[in-house]
């Protein structure tokens, strides 16, 4: 039985390619999420080979500040996989003018023109309505919800259009990380390290600790591995039902 880490940042690790041998010498099925098109690009190549690490194309809420979304390199890009993101809103700390430019480009790239086939990797801090208002509005069938913080109620609408949660270790370590997972129905959650950005006991997860931190779900969740295979196999099904 495979483990799966449907989020992470392998670009941002010190050795980007050793991390991603790692994943596919110990078989775990990978997204690797980008912040960018042009990382998307950059990277394109190098990750044709691999069985398990698939690369995704993504434009992260938080740089909108920064980049400006290359709608045509987009477009180019995305004919290129089946996995969009890391993509969504961060409405935290931001001006009505970023937040409406984030609003734009997550519109456009989870529009019917792109959504047939693809699983989407979402951002939603402080957004989390908002972002499943676009969702359900463009008819988007696959979406993971990365690290889920925002609030029950909303979290229930979610589940009700049939998307996903990808659980990170560090919401075992918090009360409201506790709270949601309590939540979440068996057949909604996968597993995220969001590597390498979120430590678990002050330090990086890497691919080789991954069967650790299963152990620690599996002591919430039981049979957590065998439910996190099943549930992101129904979805890689589902994603090619709706091509």
């Amino acid at each position: 039985m495979h483990l799966i880490d449907t989020h992470v940042h392998i670009d941002h690790y010190p050795e980007p390619q050793k991390i991603a041998q790692e994943y596919e010498r110990l078989k775990i099925y990978t997204l690797f999420v980008t912040n960018l098109p042009e990382l998307f690009n950059k990277h394109y190549t190098a990750f044709q080979g691999y069985k398990y690490v698939r690369l995704c194309l993504g434009f992260h809420p938080q740089v909108a500040s920064e980049f400006t979304f290359n709608e045509t390199l987009f477009n180019k890009l995305v004919q290129n996989t089946r996995y969009i993101g890391e993509v969504g809103l961060d409405f935290y700390n931001e001006h009505v003018e970023i937040k409406n430019r984030q609003i734009r480009t997550f519109e456009y790239v989870t529009s019917p023109t792109f959504n047939k086939g693809r699983i989407y990797t979402i951002h939603s801090k402080n957004s989390e309505d908002i972002t499943l208002e676009i969702l359900t509005q463009n008819k988007v069938k696959h979406a993971i919800f990365h690290w889920y913080s925002g609030k029950l109620t909303t979290l229930e609408k979610i589940v009700d259009n049939g998307y996903y949660f990808s659980l990170n270790p560090k919401m075992l370590q918090s009360k409201n990380g506790q709270k949601i997972i309590e939540r979440l129905p068996l057949d909604r959650i996968l597993f995220e390290t969001d590597g390498p950005f979120a430590k678990y006991n002050k330090k990086i997860i890497y691919p080789s600790t991954i069967s650790e931190l299963y152990c620690d779900f599996e002591k919430v969740i039981p049979s957590f591995k065998d439910q996190i295979y099943k549930n992101f196999r129904r979805l890689l099904i589902e994603k090619d039902l709706y091509k």
